[in-house]
């Protein structure tokens, strides 16, 4: 046995996953691909005032007033039918991508024997899709030729239990023939399927050729042909095009977390969860705006990933009106780590990269992360970095021997009197007397080649109290830099 599930009015269908508002209203759309664009698919509120398939867009609006055209979006498409084999994948290991809109199932193997079962089972199938804005038919029957017709004519399902009765009645124009081929089956009274298998397969050949077979092989019922079997995409992402440019952040958010919901429970049918999101805005001046989200803690859950992109989107401001939108996500399987006894670990690390982002728009992206050395001999040289979450927490079991510097930032500003150039009385907040004992000095300099060059002089240093101190001398003047401990 076979299934199909087929989307009618596929372009039509994609194009208004994202627009709720169009559904219900008179809505035609147009392929600027072919030579003479004109209408492709309508919905039904169009068709009631006679908006068809062929229409220019001037005739179809002479018609109706309130028709919406719409351009067909081949990215939009492209992200449709990966929900369709995704879903697919999901009740069938064995898919073929049929058609634009269509896939096909083999159900060896399923368990499914009876028509009650067969079904709940294809009522699951369309209840998945139907999140995703998607209302599709399905067909099941023999052969995978047959499942197909009967998707097309199936309301929403249609179970072929007997291929004889259902050729009998299915239009010879459901098999699609040629226009050649369509106009002698017209002159010879041929009107359905039933009527054209009664001409037998040897006449069928003599009179109209090979193509013909080809009709004739499509509502044979022992004719099982192999499934061109497919993988589903682990590729996931959602896109629209504004037909005026976006300004201001509100109905961006509105179109982002439509988007968030549809990628999670996209990713949740595969039993993957979030580990990154990739922002990108097209921009009516050219370049996009791009940005990749490394979540802490993968996870399935909308909500945190809308913050997420919510918090970044606050400080955003673009030199042009937004045109496009697409968010992608990267799959990850879910992972659970058994941390040791000395280890810890944030309790909930998406939340704390929402503090940090915050904490970045309040104080500058270039102040608020992980301190860490910079490549230079400079002291205390630091710049900030993006907390990294991907590597487990080290708990360091080692302590250098030696006394510890506590450094005081800022520095401690002194007055040190010398004595052949070495240290012998020291004025500072935390101290006023004689040195006793000095080590030093140490000369340090770096980064000549540029205006950031610096130099220093250094003294470890004993005073009469036994206290140990770190002083330095530079061209802006005397510092304590830190106790020792």
């Amino acid at each position: 046995m076979f299934a199909s599930i087929y989307i009618p009015d596929f372009s039509l269908q994609a194009a208004l996953r994202h627009q709720a508002d169009l559904r219900s209203k008179p809505v035609g759309i147009i392929d600027p691909a072919l030579s003479n664009p004109a209408i492709v698919e309508a919905n039904a509120a169009a068709k009631e005032f006679g908006v068809g398939k062929g229409l220019t867009a001037s005739q179809a609006m002479a018609r109706c007033g309130k028709l919406t055209i719409k351009t067909r979006s081949p990215a939009q498409e492209q992200a449709a039918t990966e929900i369709l084999l995704q879903t697919a994948y999901a009740f069938s290991a064995n898919i073929e991508s049929t058609a634009p809109g269509g896939c096909t199932m083999e159900l060896k193997g399923l368990g499914l024997s009876t028509p009650t079962a067969l079904q709940s089972w294809a009522a699951k199938i369309l209840a998945a899709l139907a999140p995703f804005h998607l209302e599709a038919h399905m067909g099941i029957a023999a052969t995978p030729a047959l499942s197909w017709l009967a998707a097309r004519r199936a309301r929403p399902i249609s179970i072929v239990e007997n291929p004889a009765e259902f050729v009998s009645v299915l239009p010879v124009a459901m098999l699609e023939p040629s226009p050649e081929i369509a106009e002698i089956l017209e002159r010879w009274g041929i009107h359905t399927a039933g009527d054209f298998l009664a001409l037998g397969k040897g006449k069928i050949a003599e009179r109209l050729g090979a193509d013909a077979l080809d009709l004739f092989d499509r509502v044979s019922a022992d004719l099982v042909r192999p499934l061109k079997l497919v993988a589903p995409p682990e590729h996931f992402s959602e896109q629209i095009e504004f037909e005026s440019g976006i300004e201001t952040a509100e109905p961006l958010l509105f179109v982002l977390r439509r988007f968030v919901e549809q990628l999670s429970r996209r990713l949740a049918a595969r039993y993957f969860i979030v580990a990154e999101l990739q922002l990108d805005l097209g921009l009516f001046s050219g370049p996009n705006y791009q940005r990749i989200f490394k979540i802490p803690a993968p996870t399935g859950n909308g909500e945190t990933l809308f913050r997420m992109l919510r918090t970044h989107l606050e400080t955003v401001r673009t030199d042009a009106p937004i045109v496009s939108l697409r968010l992608g996500a990267k799959p990850s399987q879910p992972e659970a780590h058994q941390f040791g006894l000395f280890e810890v670990t944030l309790r909930n690390p998406n939340q704390f990269a929402e503090t940090l982002a915050r904490l970045g728009a309040l104080c500058g992206s270039e102040n608020v992360g992980t301190p860490v050395l910079e490549a230079t001999h400079r002291p205390d040289a630091f710049g900030m970095r993006t907390p990294d979450f991907s590597g487990q927490p080290a708990l360091s079991r080692h302590r250098s021997p030696g006394l510890s510097l506590r450094r005081f930032r800022p520095v401690l500003g002194a007055a040190v009197k010398f004595c052949e150039e070495q240290p012998a009385w020291l004025q500072c907040p935390i101290f006023n007397g004689v040195i006793a004992k000095t080590r030093g000095p140490f000369n340090y300099s770096g980064e000549w080649w540029d205006d950031h060059r610096w130099s220093r002089q250094e003294w470890d240093v004993e005073t009469f109290d036994g206290s140990l101190f770190r002083i330095f001398r530079s061209g802006e003047g005397c510092f304590v830099e830190g106790v020792y401990d």
